[in-house]
């Protein structure tokens, strides 16, 4: 299945300019967000066997 190229441009799009409307605190409490879930993701990994 090939995914429809100009709705995935489109969506980009819709989603810059949604994270372009927010606060300055607004941006900080999703960076918050996004980094407490790398670090889930990070603990959640199994290590690599060397």
């Amino acid at each position: 299945m090939k995914p429809d190229w100009k709705q995935v441009e489109a969506g980009k799009k819709v989603m810059r300019k949604r994270l372009a409307s927010l606060t300055y605190s607004e941006k900080l409490r999703l960076l918050d967000r996004m980094r407490e879930r790398d670090l889930l993701l990070r603990r959640a990994k199994p290590s690599p066997q060397r």
